[in-house]
């Protein structure tokens, strides 16, 4: 298996392809090559181009970054039942499993990419980009990274903090940095990007980019994960509130909508998917003769209210003859040209929700109001604000409406984790060590100074 040092200039490579005339479109090689990538402000566009192409893969936001999660919820099938996949279903991962090493090797791939910017580009010349832009771009940058690091630390704890261009040739037996030491710098980052705009130039510039909102959406949500350590809930609610109240960001009536038209109201962070590059996931996740995942079954339909509006989209049953559910999600796939909305605002209605209620110590109005709020989406009645008669028992109602809400989106096992649901309603062998993934076996060979996880 190829381990960081073959990968760390996959992000660099690709970085040659795309240009500034118009968002993610792509250039003849010849016209930027590595060499002087860096030496004008078209060619770091390019540069950010290509970093934003590196969560496109199969390896990440294009498949495995989303459908290894859910089978780790037991959301989802394989149609050949593989031993590589199904062993995240059984909390019996090897060592040597390839989705785990094709996550963390593409992950480091996409940092790499990210650092060559925040470094190379604080370093050009100042008669090579202009001001507003050399700080846009070191911005950007710094939200993939901060993205890229919390997969990686939310899937294998403990990860090596790498924050500087890397070649073929560098020596990265590097040892593993704390979780606090990788949401601290995650952190950083985040705080750096929302200085980003809401918005740039144009609607076609903006699609697919990050925004201040985009970045203070993402703050939200580590700022809850990491909220049991350093007491962080009260900045995630007001993040939260503030992009509610701000960013523009609405869910439209109509759920299916956020994934059959691209860049609705909903999406605040959305990864954009064409011709030049097609969504994986989508190609293998309908009914059709490349169909290789689907939902794990009635049991997941079975998750919902019968006038949850989500139901019937999310997962269905192509024809009567045919015994499998689908996952409805990823519907556009001929050709696959499908989005992934990574944050979008209900979920950070659910983030404030949760938040919100931990930093008032009990279900207030405003925590509730939240949580309703995407149940109203949903066409489902939300029980009294009274019912909830412990601070649990609402976190815990939350939890639910998030697994339901984001279903097939890479989210609900690490949340559960987060909280420990994952032990009595996802779990085969409850066992907390196996919230974590193991080290992959090769990043350890090739790096004696890598230590495993607990229980591999």
């Amino acid at each position: 298996m190829k381990t960081i040092s073959k990968y760390i200039l996959l992000a660099a490579v690709s970085l040659s392809f795309t240009s500034c005339k118009k968002f993610l479109d792509r250039e003849p090689i010849a016209q930027i090559t590595p060499d002087n990538i860096f030496n004008s402000q078209q060619g770091a566009q390019s540069a950010v181009m290509g970093m934003y192409r590196t969560q496109l893969g199969a390896n990440s936001y294009g498949q495995s970054l989303i459908i290894v999660p859910e089978f780790s919820a037991r959301h989802v099938n394989h149609v050949s039942s593989f031993p590589e996949y199904v062993d995240f279903k059984t909390n019996t991962i090897r060592i040597d499993n390839p989705w785990v090493q094709s996550i963390w090797t593409t992950g480091y791939a996409a940092i790499n990419a990210a650092n060559n910017i925040v470094v190379k580009v604080a370093a050009m010349p100042e008669t090579a980009i202009a001001a507003d832009k050399r700080q846009q771009f070191i911005r950007e940058a710094q939200f993939i990274r901060a993205l890229t690091y919390f997969n990686l630390v939310r899937a294998f704890g403990d990860v090596p903090l790498i924050l500087t261009p890397t070649g073929e040739t560098d020596n990265l037996k590097v040892p593993r940095n704390t979780v606090a030491e990788v949401y601290a710098k995650i952190i950083a980052d985040l705080i750096e990007a929302t200085n980003l705009p809401n918005a740039y130039a144009n609607i076609s510039e903006t699609k697919g980019r990050v925004t201040g909102n985009a970045a203070k959406a993402l703050l939200a949500k580590v700022y809850l994960y990491n909220g049991s350590v350093t007491n962080t809930y009260a900045e995630a609610a007001r993040l939260a509130k503030d992009v509610i109240a701000t960013s523009g960001a609405s869910m439209p009536v109509d759920f299916g909508s956020v994934w059959t038209t691209k860049n609705t109201s909903e999406s605040i962070f959305e990864l954009q998917f064409d011709a030049q590059a097609t969504n994986p996931l989508a190609t293998v996740s309908n009914p059709n003769a490349s169909a290789l995942f689907y939902a794990e079954g009635k049991s997941i339909a079975d998750l919902y209210e019968a006038a949850d509006k989500r139901k019937d989209f999310t997962v269905y049953q192509n024809t009567p003859a045919d015994p499998r559910y689908y996952i409805g999600k990823y519907r556009i796939f001929n050709p696959a040209i499908q989005n992934v909305p990574v944050i979008r605002i209900a979920e950070i209605y659910l983030i404030h929700a949760e938040a919100q209620a931990r930093v008032d110590g009990a279900v207030s109005a405003a925590a509730y109001d939240s949580y309703k709020k995407v149940r109203d989406r949903a066409g489902i009645t939300t029980p009294d604000i009274s019912t909830f008669t412990t601070l649990a028992a609402f976190i815990t109602a939350v939890q639910k409406e998030k697994r339901k809400e984001m279903m097939f989106e890479g989210e609900a096992w690490f949340d559960y984790c987060r909280t420990g649901l994952a032990l009595t309603d996802m779990m085969t062998k409850p066992d907390a060590n196996y919230y974590l993934y193991p080290i992959p076996d090769a990043e350890r060979r090739n790096n004696p100074t890598l230590t495993q996880n607990k229980g591999y």
